[in-house]
């Protein structure tokens, strides 16, 4: 029985797709990283949209309480 066990080779996962890819870097293919530095800057500025919001909120309602 142990005989028949295979072995996965060494192998990484991409941080945007979740495959399994052998070789160097976090994504497997070019576009996979393109597309997560993409969806990354969406994010941040989605983040910091609501600071934004938030601090105007908090500086008229510091202005409004005088």
């Amino acid at each position: 029985m142990s005989d028949e066990i295979q072995r996965i080779p060494q192998h990484r996962h991409c941080l945007n797709c979740n495959r399994a890819f052998v070789g160097e870097g976090r994504y497997c293919t070019p576009e996979c990283e393109n597309g997560r530095v993409t969806e990354l800057k969406k994010k941040r500025n989605g983040l910091l949209i609501v600071w934004g919001i938030a601090v105007a909120i908090m500086v008229v309602a510091i202005v409004c309480s005088l």
